[in-house]
């Protein structure tokens, strides 16, 4: 009897000591989706007035959050939304072709704190007349680089939007076309975003003009009508081929 308690003393012992599998450790939250809105889905992941298909999926942040726990100015919002986009894509086409979500709350947390620390990444000309261009209809026409030259030797800052491509794809666009001497500025579709300045949530994404382009200094440059994604009030003006005028 005595012999069978010890035994069963050692088995216990044994069995305490053995090491337990409890498999890979559970993701866990730093609190950063609550800042995101739902990504778009491929077919919605467009413009009806470029129509276009983006060249990426933007990923939007839901404003409300921003602001109140970060205490974050609109600007400030979109600039932490194109700031993420731009590292985003930058990590995702370096790599596997995935970002976990451990690696997408670095690169908001990142962000975030580049903004917070003034760092901008959209900066345009202050207290200047400005010319924004609506660059998506404009791109494969002959007349484009002509056109953007005789508007840049005007001398105002000439400032390409795009609601398709981000503003890479402008940046090799400009290069390509050998456009690189007048220092045009940009704004491409990883600035988009469904919330207005007022903090309302509109029916789709909106291009926010209206955070970086003073509406009595600037001229809005668009081939025909204005895109929905564009807030309205601005001076509006056609731009077409200048052969086209000239025989009228």
């Amino acid at each position: 009897m005595r012999y069978g308690f010890l035994l069963f003393i050692l088995a216990a012992c044994t069995s305490a000591s053995r090491p337990v599998e409890i498999g890979p450790m559970p993701y866990q939250s730093g609190g950063t989706e609550q800042f995101f809105l739902p990504e778009l889905p491929t077919w919605a992941n467009g413009s009806l007035s470029a129509q276009c298909a983006r060249t990426l999926s933007v990923r939007f942040l839901d404003h409300g959050p921003l602001e109140k726990i970060h205490a974050l100015t609109f600007n400030q919002r979109v600039e932490l939304q194109t700031q993420f986009n731009r590292k985003w894509k930058e990590r995702y086409a370096a790599g596997t072709g995935s970002l976990t979500p451990q690696e997408e709350a670095v690169l908001f947390l990142e962000s975030l704190e580049q903004v917070k620390g003034g760092l901008k990444d959209l900066r345009f000309p202050a207290n200047l007349p400005l010319n924004v261009v609506w660059w998506d209809p404009i791109q494969d026409q002959p007349f484009a680089k002509a056109w953007l030259q005789n508007l840049g030797n005007q001398g105002n800052p000439v400032v390409l939007i795009s609601l398709c491509t981000d503003v890479s794809g402008i940046e090799a666009w400009i290069n390509a076309q050998n456009l690189t001497e007048y220092s045009f500025f940009s704004m491409g579709a990883e600035s988009l975003g469904p919330t207005a300045m007022n903090g309302s949530l509109q029916g789709g994404p909106m291009m926010p003009l209206d955070a970086f382009f003073p509406r009595e200094r600037t001229t809005l440059w668009v081939a025909g009508s204005v895109p929905a994604e564009f807030p309205s009030g601005y001076n509006v003006k056609t731009l077409e081929d200048p052969n086209v005028r000239k025989k009228r």
